[in-house]
């Protein structure tokens, strides 16, 4: 008994040590990008994101690309890493074209994958790719 006692606390402290050695290293990749980009979109916002709005691409773009794109999650993470990270979140770019984005999420780039007419359809994808290209556009 105590030697299971005993086994149980060293993989309970390595187990601990071993997120403590995560959470030091994540803390020091992350300091950078945070020096040169704004605040992301809290993690809190990201399931509700574009929710409430009247805008029907915000909505869906909330609904099929905030969970990657929005806040700190992966599609910000690789963004930012291959470009200026205040331009890792897609939704607070002013420079994007309908046609490109469409087709990036046709065939994927890098580590996004392509989506095909099932997961998103072409009518979502145009009022998708409609809303990000249109957020720099004064009306």
């Amino acid at each position: 008994m105590t030697g299971s006692r005993s086994m149980a606390r060293r993989f309970a402290l390595a187990g601990a040590l071993g997120l403590a050695m995560v959470a030091c290293v994540g803390e020091s990749e992350q300091a950078p990008a945070q020096e040169k980009a704004a605040a992301p979109t809290p993690q809190s916002q990201v399931v509700i994101f574009g929710a409430g709005s009247a805008n029907e691409g915000e909505r869906l773009y909330g609904r099929e690309c905030a969970f990657c794109h929005v806040g700190r999650n992966t599609g910000t993470i690789m963004l930012g890493r291959r470009m200026d990270p205040a331009k890792a979140e897609l939704h607070k770019r002013t420079d994007l074209d309908a046609d490109y984005v469409k087709a990036v999420v046709r065939n994927g780039l890098v580590n996004m994958p392509p989506f095909s007419k099932v997961e998103v359809t072409d009518q979502e994808l145009d009022k998708i790719a409609g809303w990000l290209a249109h957020k720099g556009q004064k009306k």
